[in-house]
């Protein structure tokens, strides 16, 4: 969907793209957005039953908007997003770093 804003004084606009809803866990629950202004990639905020944003992610699954999250459990909103392309990691955690077995230091 696309809103045209017009400057109060009437000589400028702007054009802002909001994205698709889909159905996750429920109706409209996910909203997919795309870069703006050449930068960024796609990226679906996901809410909750009530509304509360429960996390941003992006296409390849790193998180977006400084979000860290994690999807439901019941699988239905990381499900809606495989569907339409998005990389989902196991446990359907969003932006992780899995870190090499670290040196250990025992001391006795």
């Amino acid at each position: 969907m696309s809103k045209i804003l017009v400057s109060d004084d009437g000589t400028g606009f702007e054009r802002l793209d909001e994205g698709k809803w889909v159905k996750g866990r429920f109706d409209n629950s996910i909203r997919i957005d795309q870069p703006t202004h050449g930068a960024g990639q796609t990226h679906a905020h996901v809410y909750g039953r009530k509304g509360d944003e429960i996390g941003v992610v992006n296409f390849d699954d790193s998180a977006s908007h400084g979000t860290i999250c994690k999807l439901s459990d019941d699988d239905d909103d990381a499900a809606a997003l495989r569907k339409r392309g998005f990389t989902i990691g196991p446990g359907n955690i969003v932006e992780w770093i899995v870190l090499p077995t670290q040196p250990q230091l025992l001391l006795g």
